[in-house]
């Protein structure tokens, strides 16, 4: 047992928080392992056992002068949203600090520009200027960007983070780096080093047509031998420009456009350099995007394994690291996806302390939900949707359809006025609108599965239509099935776990879930040992 109760940041520890301090500091300090993964339910109090952890280490393991990690922690979310929670809970003078990208941040000298807008300003602004003094001395981002690197306790988001430590530099490797949401990892990773190249940037900016690509070979000999070296050509020509519009202030807005274009471009052209350098023609998947609209089409190359690149990219900025996450499910398979020696690495489970009958599950299957019998299904959940909106009538709740075919089947064959539905755009204001909705609204969602708080009267039932497979018309999923047998299971219960837990946020909180798909008993019978056994605990 530990003495960490005054680096605590609250009055009492709970059992299951005592137990999962202890647990880490034994294995860095004892066991001398590298990474400890936490796996919690909701209400455990992860973030609390991250913070504790790190003022702890922060003060008991020493420093070595020849080390290259500094004092302090870093905490990853993969949500602003979350980043901002870290702030609000731990953010007391001198600790918890924040950053996110330039652009996040409103100019404090003209409030109609962000930071990133200004700075690009600022190369051709008069020096001494009011704009210039404010730029400079007083900005809003760099401020922010100062409090994250001088605070021992420092949060941003994965792309910042991430965007950072590969290109700029500036921040250094710490004490400890605390990952929250860790089952996120790999798609996070996945998504900085992927590249997209489209048609219409190819054809308006580089006067370069697509030529017909038939096979992955064409396509990287093509994006290597004619794309990166024009795309590198062009940026040498705005940036030949930029120089000629240096100091002249009468020409301000011109600079700010290319300037603009230059960081966009200087960012894409980063991307494609590090892509060409850890290529690999069997662990990269090549897709052609159609044309939509006037976007063009698009040629993606998206890595199979991340695990090649994940101490580089992420695992070398800790000397110790802890992962947490609800939903690890496996912690030998989250080892495998990231190349973490499971030797070096300790795990520890503990379910949610919310009361069980507070979150009971009940399955009813009215019908398949697959491919080849949907069509035959939706009548039959629609009306049972009905049902449970009945059941319901004077309860908020949110229905996850898992496919935009699905909500838009039940927005137009339920036909009650409590259903919002979003599209891509708009997901975030509907959200809003049902947070603050005086009646007893309804979300009807395909992508609502993580990252949303609907506590308390928020949602008191839950239903989940189809059990969510990842798609299998993408190329990539089919990589990953064939790499690891239990990738595409795995995936398909940390989303239903994931989802389940949308709706119970506190220990006095409540709501039903309901799961309608006939396929729920036989996926979950093959697949039992994914699922947690505070879910199993909730099954009716």
């Amino acid at each position: 047992m530990y003495n960490f109760e005054k680096y605590f940041p609250y009055d009492v520890p709970r059992d299951c928080q005592v137990k999962a301090i202890n647990f880490a500091l034994e294995c860095f300090l004892e066991q001398g392992k590298k990474i400890v993964i936490i796996e919690a339910g909701t209400g455990v109090g992860k973030s609390a056992i991250g913070l504790t952890v790190g003022r702890y280490i922060q003060e008991h393991m020493p420093i070595d002068p020849k080390n290259e990690f500094e004092s302090g922690s870093y905490f990853l979310t993969t949500q602003k949203i979350l980043q901002e929670q870290y702030v609000k809970d731990f953010g007391c003078p001198g600790k918890m600090k924040s950053v996110k990208s330039s652009t996040n941040y409103q100019c404090e000298f003209d409030r109609q520009s962000t930071c990133a807008e200004s700075l690009r300003a600022l190369k051709v602004a008069e020096k001494g200027s009011a704009f210039w003094k404010k730029c400079v001395f007083d900005c809003s981002y760099k401020k922010a960007k100062e409090g994250f690197l001088g605070s021992p306790e420092s949060v941003t988001n994965f792309p910042y983070f991430l965007a950072e430590t590969q290109y700029s530099g500036k921040i250094k490797a710490r004490q400890l780096l605390v990952v929250d949401e860790a089952h996120n990892v790999p798609t996070e990773l996945s998504k900085f080093i992927e590249v997209t190249v489209t048609e219409r940037f190819a054809k308006r900016m580089l006067k370069l047509d697509i030529p017909v690509l038939s096979s992955q070979v064409q396509a990287i000999t093509w994006v290597r031998d004619t794309y990166a070296p024009k795309l590198k050509s062009y940026a040498k020509h705005v940036e030949s420009m930029l120089d000629k519009y240096q100091g002249l202030r009468e020409k301000l807005k011109e600079f700010a456009n290319l300037a603009k274009q230059y960081d966009l471009l200087d960012k894409h052209m980063c991307k494609i350099s590090r892509f060409l350098e850890i290529y690999d023609k069997d662990n990269w998947v090549f897709n052609i995007v159609p044309a939509d609209g006037r976007s063009g089409q698009k040629i993606e190359f998206k890595p199979i394994d991340v695990s090649y690149y994940a101490e580089d990219m992420l695992f070398q900025m800790g000397e110790k690291i802890i992962m947490m996450s609800a939903t690890i499910l496996d912690a030998d398979a989250l080892c495998e996806m990231l190349g973490l020696d499971r030797d070096q690495v300790g795990f520890i489970s503990m379910p949610s302390p919310f009361p069980v009958k507070h979150r009971p599950v009940f399955s009813a299957a009215i019908g398949k939900m697959s491919a080849a019998e949907i069509d035959k299904t939706l009548p039959k959940l629609a009306e049972a949707v009905k049902a449970i909106l009945e059941q319901h009538k004077d309860e908020k709740g949110i229905i996850h359809c898992h496919t935009f075919k699905i909500a838009k089947y039940l927005k137009y064959n339920v036909h009650d006025k409590r259903l919002l539905i979003h599209n891509s755009d708009n997901r975030e204001d509907v959200f809003q609108k049902h947070l603050k909705s005086k009646t007893p609204t309804v979300l009807l969602s395909p992508s609502m599965t993580e990252g949303v708080d609907l506590f308390g009267e928020n949602s008191r039932f839950q239903i989940l239509c189809k059990v969510p497979y990842p798609y299998l018309g993408d190329k990539l999923i089919r990589k990953r099935m064939n790499k690891w047998k239990w990738w595409y299971p795995l995936q398909t219960a940390k989303t239903i776990v994931q989802a389940v837990g949308r709706s119970v946020r506190s220990h006095d909180d409540y709501a039903v879930t309901y799961i309608l798909d006939a396929d729920w008993d036989y996926f979950y019978s093959r697949n039992r040992s994914f699922f947690p056994d505070g879910f199993k605990a909730s099954l009716q």
